[in-house]
């Protein structure tokens, strides 16, 4: 039975994860277009599937995309019948049985200074002030298409600031911008008020408008980079000049330090000089009177202290 041509249980579980969950609209956009098309695929109501039949979807819809999709799409249907389950509505929970891929571990993979010098060189004012925001504001593409001129703050000290307000799972931050940036934005042209930069129907530009108009002007100058290349540089030089992996996790709107890590490459001088330094150390000497050809791997037996209760059974 559906409403409108959706499955009464799946207006339930969008209604709750919206209202009440408080998705992000990027999440619930990627929630909501899977979900349809997995009550679209079933035979059945989606109460109703069986385990089999999810693991067909999965073979049809989810298998051959990338590790992270595959997983992202197994959590979002792996809730849907969490909630069922939590809400009475089954009482075996089908979508145990599908896949969450393990993920690699993310290396940082920050665009180069050479390539960021010519894209920036090559950039009309507009576009410029977009790579600008990434490269040193470490703003995401979802965040530079969310801005409005009013989040732009500057202090009587010269501080400048960006009040972002549409983060990654709608969480906000203020992020602190130096000079570079300022210069980027005037150069574009500041605004009192209204979306900091518009798209081509005139009104406010979309992430991924934001993130093809970079993608697009790499790939015309022969730049293996992507636009997110340039937040993992934000990243990787914020790092490296404050040591300080919470402050760049706060920076970043990352919830765990674990994430910030995959973008922040320490420097090659820095391990240089650690590798250095592990060679001045020299080698460990033996202790005198101890010879190391007669020095056990590990200790014998007798060596180790006795258990407590020894002798006695448990």
């Amino acid at each position: 039975m559906t409403t409108g041509g959706w499955d009464p249980d799946l207006v339930d579980f969008l209604h709750w994860s919206r209202n009440l969950r408080g998705l992000a609209d990027n999440t619930l956009r990627v929630r909501i277009d899977l979900l349809r098309r997995l009550s679209e695929f079933l035979p059945v109501p989606l109460r109703a599937a069986t385990a089999d039949q999810l693991l067909d979807f999965e073979k049809v819809a989810i298998a051959g995309r990338a590790a992270e999709t595959r997983r992202v799409y197994a959590v979002h249907i792996r809730s849907l019948y969490r909630w069922m389950r939590t809400a009475g509505l089954i009482t075996d929970d089908p979508a145990a049985v599908l896949t969450m891929p393990v993920l690699a571990r993310r290396l940082p993979r920050p665009i180069s200074e050479e390539d960021l010098a010519i894209a920036l060189a090559n950039a009309r004012p507009k576009l410029h002030a977009m790579l600008t925001l990434e490269a040193f504001g470490g703003l995401r593409c979802c965040e530079v298409a969310g801005l409005e001129w009013s989040d732009l703050r500057r202090e009587h000290d010269g501080r400048a600031y960006l009040h972002i307000r549409h983060g990654k799972g709608g969480h906000g931050r203020v992020v602190e911008v130096g000079t570079i940036v300022i210069r980027a934005l005037q150069a574009y042209g500041v605004k009192r008020r209204g979306p900091m930069f518009l798209g081509v129907d005139g009104a406010q530009i979309t992430a991924n408008a934001v993130s093809r108009a970079i993608n697009r002007h790499l790939l015309r100058l022969d730049i293996d980079a992507t636009a997110h290349q340039l937040r993992h540089r934000y990243a990787s030089i914020a790092y490296r000049l404050s040591r300080d992996l919470r402050m760049v996790q706060e920076m970043l709107g990352h919830a765990s330090p674990n994430t910030t890590a995959g973008y922040a490459r320490p420097s090659d001088e820095a391990a240089a000089r650690m590798v250095a330094a592990l060679d001045q150390l020299g080698l460990p000497m033996p202790r005198p009177g101890l010879d190391p050809a007669r020095t056990p791997d590990a200790p014998s037996q007798s060596a180790l202290p006795p258990r407590a209760g020894a002798g006695h059974l448990y």
